[in-house]
């Protein structure tokens, strides 16, 4: 289980410990190679004891880290809205990961999705300037961007 007060930092892995990078190592024979993990420790040359204290302290960076943005919408509820937003979308380079729309209340609908930004063909904050253009968006919020 994950603590809360967790802190995470991206740290150049020449500064760690080479034990860090051999976890890393016996980790992939294990959940890629289906290698027992005492035969990855003995692989890599490290104890059971130091895989199992870091096996899951210690993560690669993801390719994919850095592009995705969650963008938030109020639309109005009328019919082909969130098509065209989406035909937006797609006409700037993005991919639509999620969608999650709400029931129309008061003739409002209330939108999240979360989109693939690393292919845009065009800056995250101009693809929000298009995305309020589109007939009957009435708002668009950049929620995050990891």
């Amino acid at each position: 289980m994950n603590n809360p007060n967790t802190e995470y930092l991206i740290i150049d892995k020449s500064i760690l410990p080479e034990y860090f990078d051999l976890v890393l190592k016996a980790k992939s024979l294990v959940e890629d190679e289906d290698v027992s993990v005492s035969l990855a420790c003995k692989q890599t040359g490290i104890s059971r004891s130091t895989f199992y204290k870091y096996k899951d302290k210690i993560y690669r960076s993801s390719e994919s880290y850095g592009k995705k943005s969650i963008i938030s919408f109020k639309l109005a509820d009328s019919p082909g809205v969130l098509s065209s937003v989406v035909q937006e979308i797609y006409s700037c380079g993005g991919n639509i990961i999620t969608i999650n729309s709400g029931l129309p209340i008061k003739g409002i609908t209330f939108t999240t999705l979360v989109i693939d930004v690393s292919t845009l063909k065009i800056e995250l904050t101009e693809l929000v300037r298009h995305l309020k253009m589109v007939d009957n968006v009435k708002s668009v919020n950049i929620v995050a961007v990891e």
